[in-house]
């Protein structure tokens, strides 16, 4: 089985449209990949731009981080909502616990989606966890090709690690997140894919075709997380 993190900022732009064009050919994918080679997929989404701005609406008010964290997780379901309709053409069902996922991993879906679970937890941290519960493989997509040794979109000079051990990435990522920040990664994540040594690769998502290329044609693309 894999698991798959897709951020919601891949499903839309900035201001709020949805890339439908980019939906279709991500859902192509995940039939294909579901089909040639028979396992089950699951999909975590993010909340995405709109996540963001009913948080910040939210946090000028002063609504508590707690709040904030489920008003993101309602958006996350909401956009994991919308994939599952498309694909199926059926209401959707998302599952909103651990629980009710390994009940949707009994039936004949071959693809489930969902958001996130709980505040505190960012859908990385989710997608881990799920990874971790049902021993899977884990796919983290992004907008860049990877971990680089900088931000890419600031520093020319910043180049990508194609493997990258997990002690330098809780050095990078260890810092405080706030509700609605967007993160590669966050300490909660690594910590999980770290205990229990997720096989984990972060790949350019902006192209669905290279979730394809990894899990189908085994091809070396975006960073494999590495363990001592």
């Amino acid at each position: 089985m894999k698991v798959i993190k897709i951020g919601g900022h891949l499903l839309m732009n900035e201001e709020g449209s949805f890339r439908i064009n980019y939906i279709h050919d991500l859902l192509n994918v995940l039939k294909r990949i579901s089909r040639e080679t028979g396992h089950k997929i699951v999909v975590v989404v993010g909340g995405g731009y709109t996540a963001r701005k009913y948080i910040g609406a939210a946090r000028k008010s002063n609504v508590n981080e707690s709040i904030l964290d489920t008003l993101g997780i309602m958006v996350s379901r909401l956009n994991a909502s919308l994939l599952y309709s498309i694909y199926y053409n059926k209401a959707p069902i998302i599952p909103k616990s651990l629980e009710e996922l390994a009940y949707l991993l009994s039936t004949n879906l071959d693809v489930i989606f969902m958001g996130g679970l709980q505040p505190g937890q960012s859908t990385t941290t989710v997608a881990a966890l799920v990874a971790e519960s049902t021993n899977s493989d884990l796919i983290i997509t992004t907008n860049v090709d990877g971990i680089y040794t900088t931000d890419p979109k600031k520093d020319p000079k910043a180049k990508l690690l194609k493997r990258v051990n997990v002690s330098l990435l809780k050095k990078i990522f260890d810092k405080e997140e706030l509700a609605g920040e967007y993160r590669m990664l966050d300490p909660l994540s690594i910590k999980i894919i770290s205990r229990s040594k997720i096989s984990t690769h972060i790949i350019n998502g902006e192209n669905p075709q290279n979730i394809l290329d990894l899990v189908i044609e085994g091809k070396d693309i975006g960073t494999l997380i590495v363990f001592e």
